[in-house]
């Protein structure tokens, strides 16, 4: 129960309507009425202490007609808090004359709390020094509500106010909303600073058509668009813009002035603005194309890698472009890389690659490029429109811009290449079969003898075919195991004993016997050189051990193996399990390397392999020997057994300029080192008659035997070894 509610049971005492008169009690019954309709209820106290409401006072109070109240029953309504407030503002109206206008609360008498405008004033006789008081009450509660609420959803609007700018002033991106009509409404600090001067543009009212006109004429979207564009260039750029910006789901990036790149989205509200965020991506975008260039650029020269190459032969294929691909390798590299280290190589290749830019930056079309493929293979695609007759012509031109001298490092070094080109658009050919053109041309130009160039044409095509056919038949000869070996005698020349056979691939297809030159390298350029080498390796053990089984004295098996054998992790293994097959002692195995093969960059593994080879109780013989370009110290460091001549040395023993003195410093090279010297390509008496007066080993050649396949290898060391058919002892 409230503090007032025991009021509408308590039961008073009718009190005379004489005491306590009402001062001017017909001017407050007359106004009464009026007041009622403002809602407003009137009550005066007298000197004699006695109080008069009005009826709207009391149903404000909730009290009945006939509720006689006192001053103290009436301050008693008031909420405890403001009581004092009451008291005190009565006494000042008394003592001092002052009014009072208060806001309060109330409990009325069911308890219900109400807030209240309570007014009042002291008033004095003219005819008497007694003081009353008078004054209004009003219900204010719906107002006071109405107020509170508007004020916390001001407070409310405020914060949140408050809160939306200190979270559009904290967003990174850039923000802009523009009304229905397309006018800018709201753009935060980040967007007004995207570009130097783009805060003059970001006005509040302008329309977005306005705004993004005046950018483009200040070159904010270049490259996309320039003030130096013509107008109806920049009038389709602003009318694309202003169309995408208006569609649902727009996303786009915009590469602007100063290589900046922002990510544009906006959203349509339903009540029609557009809410426009404009991230900066610059930092991803340069991100991607640094990821793009270096998955596109060759790392060491700069230029185009394979893939780029590719895509352009498309392209120029889709357009029917006329042009032509070059295909451009740097002779002898492997050995300039390995004689004058890895960094001089390195630094040949940056200078060719630079020699090749600036090349197609003098000769090239739109859309020429160079590019390096691999190693020492580099392309060009030219797009230019040169007469066939006039390729070579620019071919041999190109391979002089090539050849002129450079430092590397202390070496003045003059690279050769060697060139194949294949004009285009080719008839059915798309950018892959365009490329094997142009590689197959630049295969003829290796062997034609180097720094060489050759234009694709119908003849070299045929001869592809070919090689693509012998290839096929290559590997199913030795999937069959039909490959044969040819065995060639080495005699020592001081006795003519036999001192071994040399195991030759011979391949007889489609009723004619391929020149191995032919098929070697075919084996080596498609993958099939570990095979080709074992298959000779079984076709020469067979043969060899039926000359053991006979009891013959063939000496040793000299068998040439390819880096590509032993650079495979198994062919150590592959040796020794071929030479348990056919009960070959390891030292009959006399295995036989070029120097070509000690200059591969493997030459630890490789090495390795030789060492493990020589272990197992295998000779070692180095062949063609001063063909290449091996120094002393391979000759020192890896365990070689025996040294052979090159055949064209051994020619020029015959000649009128050399007289042999080639040969003579190789034999004498040999002997000096503790090494056996075996001369290839011996075919005349005078040959061997030198040979041996300057302390040559052995020789091998025609003036001996040719290669023999086993079948006939057999019956000739037989009659050898009888006597027939032997030549006279040194």
């Amino acid at each position: 129960m409230s503090d007032v509610s025991w009021l509408l049971d308590e039961q008073l005492a009718p009190r005379s309507p004489l005491a306590g008169r009402p001062l001017d009690a017909r001017a407050l019954a007359a106004a009464e009425p009026i007041l009622e309709v403002a809602g407003i209820g009137a009550w005066q106290y007298t000197p004699g202490g006695n109080l008069w409401w009005s009826n709207q006072t009391r149903r404000i109070h909730g009290v009945s007609a006939g509720f006689m109240p006192t001053l103290d029953l009436a301050v008693n309504f008031y909420v405890p808090e403001h009581r004092q407030i009451v008291a005190e503002s009565v006494e000042r109206a008394t003592q001092d004359g002052n009014p009072w206008d208060l806001e309060l609360a109330i409990h009325r008498a069911d308890g219900e709390r109400r807030q209240v405008r309570a007014r009042g004033r002291a008033v004095r006789r003219r005819r008497s020094d007694a003081i009353y008081l008078l004054g209004t009450f009003e219900d204010i509660t719906d107002r006071h509500r109405a107020a509170t609420l508007a004020a916390r959803e001001l407070e409310l609007r405020t914060r949140t106010e408050t809160l939306l700018r200190d979270v559009i002033g904290g967003i990174p991106a850039a923000l802009s909303v523009y009304d229905a009509e397309e006018r800018l409404m709201l753009v935060n600090e980040v967007y007004r600073d995207i570009l130097p001067g783009n805060r003059q543009f970001m006005v509040s009212g302008e329309t977005l058509a306005d705004i993004i006109t005046r950018k483009v004429m200040a070159n904010h979207y270049m490259p996309e668009v320039s003030a130096d564009d013509p107008p109806h260039v920049r009038a389709a750029w602003v009318a694309d813009y202003l169309r995408q910006h208006r569609a649902a789901g727009y996303n786009r990036v915009f590469h602007l002035r100063d290589d900046k790149f922002m990510q544009a989205t906006t959203a349509i509200s339903e009540s029609g603005n557009i809410v426009s965020i404009r991230t900066d991506v610059t930092e991803l975008k340069r991100a991607e194309r640094e990821l793009r260039r270096r998955a596109e650029e060759d790392t060491l020269t700069g230029l185009a890698n394979r893939e780029v190459l590719l895509s352009r032969l498309e392209e120029a294929a889709r357009a029917e472009q006329p042009g032509f691909l070059i295909l451009l390798d740097v002779d002898f590299f492997k050995a300039v890389n390995d004689s004058l280290g890895h960094a001089a190589g390195d630094l040949l290749l940056r200078i060719v690659g630079r020699r090749l830019r600036m090349l197609v930056g003098k000769i090239g079309g739109a859309g020429s490029i160079a590019a390096r493929l691999a190693g020492d293979e580099f392309a060009l695609i030219i797009n230019r429109d040169v007469p066939p007759d006039q390729l070579a012509v620019l071919a041999t031109d190109l391979m002089n811009w090539m050849r002129r001298p450079m430092l590397l490092g202390a070496s003045r070094y003059a690279p050769s290449v060697s060139v194949g080109i294949a004009p285009f658009p080719a008839e059915a050919c798309d950018p892959k079969e365009l490329m094997a053109n142009a590689d197959a041309a630049l295969l003829e130009a290796k062997r034609q003898g180097r720094g060489r160039n050759v234009v694709f044409s119908a003849g070299l095509a045929e001869r592809v075919i070919r090689r693509t056919r012998l290839a096929d038949a290559l590997r199913q000869t030795l999937a069959a195991g039909k490959l044969q070996a040819a065995l060639q005698p080495q005699q020592r020349l001081h006795d003519g004993a036999i001192l071994g056979f040399e195991a030759l691939a011979r391949w007889h297809h489609a009723g004619q016997w391929i020149p191995p030159s032919e098929f070697i390298s075919l084996a080596e350029d498609v993958g099939l050189a570990q095979s080709l080498g074992r298959a000779v390796m079984e076709a020469a053990m067979t043969g060899f051990a039926a000359m053991l089984a006979t009891g013959l004295e063939p000496g040793h098996l000299a068998i040439n193996v390819s880096t590509a054998q032993l650079l495979a992790d198994d062919f150590v293994d592959i040796v020794r399990t071929a030479l348990d097959r056919h009960g070959l002692p390891a030292s009959r195995l006399e295995i036989e390397v070029t120097e070509t093969v000690l200059l591969d960059r493997s030459i630890a593994r490789i090495g390795h392999t030789l060492e493990a080879l020589r272990a197992m109780g295998c000779t070692l013989a180095m062949d063609d020997f001063g063909t290449g370009y091996a120094s002393l110290s391979h000759l020192t460091s890896f365990p070689v057994d025996r040294i052979k001549i090159d055949r064209s040395f051994t020619t020029a023993i015959d000649s009128e300029g050399d007289h042999g003195l080639i040969a003579r410093t190789l034999i004498g090279l040999g002997r000096g080192l503790g090494l056996e010297v075996i001369a290839e390509g011996v075919e005349t008496d005078n040959q061997r008659a030198f040979l041996l007066v300057h302390g040559c080993t052995g020789m091998q050649g025609y003036l001996l035997a040719r290669p023999m396949l086993a079948d006939e290898a057999l019956p000739w060391l037989a009659r050898y070894q009888n006597g027939a058919n032997r030549p006279p002892r040194g």
